[in-house]
């Protein structure tokens, strides 16, 4: 089959899948914003950035897990397989804060994880909450997590990296080859010799899976031998392109801004949004990624307005993402604001800013959150259900 026929069966086929219903992407939470991004695509590279303390692993898990796993479950004809490399938390944590998504997501229930995990001795968490989490109908979403994730925290530089994702994608699938004729390099003879497909390099078992690998983060990778952290996290971004254009992987590395970038000088200009310039310890992997995405908080700076939005009464419950390089959709500079509850590791889009009506709600739901903090009956209190308002915003 020629290059022509293969890319025009590839065209046709994802035509088809749409017309009888079925997706080629997992869609984007943020509605509005799908009009410039529709969704999550196999074979993508893709950047995550923000300064410290931002929310960067918190807005992936939303992204990549969370919003995947419940679309899964409604639409079983699509399965996602996780591959998630923790060099910064524990799984135990990972997996803590997504108990408390949960909690948030079935009942409205919300409780950090240092609630979760009765931190402070005078508020042991509620049994209720604890019960309800051994409850059938919080069991199915916790047994389809535990098969759709795979904490890894015992390969930490990018060649293990690249050979645990590569080991699994040889055991659930297989190389296509193809013959040609190369020069023997010794002896400058024509052989006929093997090379991987170049048009179709991979078949999966099963071709609705989406794998998708995240690197949280680049700055803590183990440094590859005689390689100093730029040339290590570099390599792992040339390993982020052939697990993409080779094994159709989604490839997320979460990669911090340069601590520089939050200084004085920067502050003076109004330059301290996420940007390609900014990433810490290796600049080029932008260059690889089909897209870079910035998130932002105006209220770590002690902004009182930001497009459009007044951060006084939002407080650290905004975040702004930022589409700073895409080269697939031409969303370049394309930003979405973003209700952020750290909490329970939510992110909604927020009404638009002259939606005063809409922008009222939120500001009500942030006073019910206030409220939350000196109620310790936290069962009571969250099973009113108050996180229906978040799906009215938009």
């Amino acid at each position: 089959m020629s290059t022509f026929q293969e890319v025009m069966r590839n065209l046709r086929e994802r035509k088809e899948r749409v017309e009888k219903g079925l997706y080629n992407c997992i869609p984007f939470p943020f509605v509005r914003f799908r009009s410039w991004v529709p969704g999550i695509e196999k074979k993508k590279f893709i950047v995550v950035t923000a300064n410290q303390k931002v929310g960067k692993s918190k807005f992936c898990d939303y992204l990549f897990i969370y919003e995947p796993l419940f679309f899964t479950l409604e639409h079983p004809e699509m399965k996602v397989r996780v591959l998630y490399f923790t060099l910064e938390m524990s799984p135990e944590e990972k997996y803590n804060e997504f108990l408390c998504h949960l909690l948030f997501r079935l009942d409205g229930l919300e409780i950090s994880p240092t609630e979760l995990r009765s931190t402070d001795k005078d508020h042991p968490v509620d049994e209720k909450i604890l019960s309800l989490l051994e409850t059938e109908r919080y069991q199915v979403y916790i047994k389809a997590f535990e098969e759709m994730v795979t904490f890894v925290d015992d390969q930490r530089n990018p060649t293990g990296i690249n050979k645990y994702c590569r080991d699994y994608a040889l055991s659930h699938g297989h190389l296509n080859f193809r013959k040609e004729m190369r020069k023997d390099k010794l002896t400058d003879e024509l052989k006929e010799v093997e090379v991987v497909d170049p048009i179709h390099p991979y078949t999966p078992d099963d071709p609705e899976e989406r794998v998708i690998v995240i690197i949280d983060n680049a700055s803590n990778l183990a440094n590859e031998s005689g390689m100093k952290k730029m040339e290590t996290i570099d390599k792992m971004s040339k390993y982020g392109i052939t697990l993409r254009n080779q094994l159709s992987f989604i490839f997320v590395l979460i990669q911090h801004q340069a601590q520089a970038q939050e200084g004085i000088e920067n502050m003076k200009l109004n330059k301290l949004k996420p940007s390609s310039d900014g990433l810490a310890d290796c600049k080029t992997t932008t260059r690889d990624a089909n897209m870079v995405i910035g998130l932002y908080s105006p209220f770590k700076y002690g902004l009182r307005e930001y497009e459009g939005y007044d951060i006084t009464k939002f407080r650290n419950h905004i975040r702004f993402m930022e589409i700073i390089e895409d080269r697939d959709y031409g969303a370049n500079g394309q930003i979405c604001p973003l209700f952020f509850d750290g909490a329970v590791s939510t992110f909604n889009e927020l009404p638009r800013p002259e939606d005063k009506e809409g922008l009222q709600q939120v500001y009500n739901y942030i006073e019910s959150l206030k409220g939350r903090k000196t109620n310790k009956s936290f069962f009571s209190f969250a099973i009113k259900k108050i996180v229906g308002k978040l799906h009215r915003w938009i």
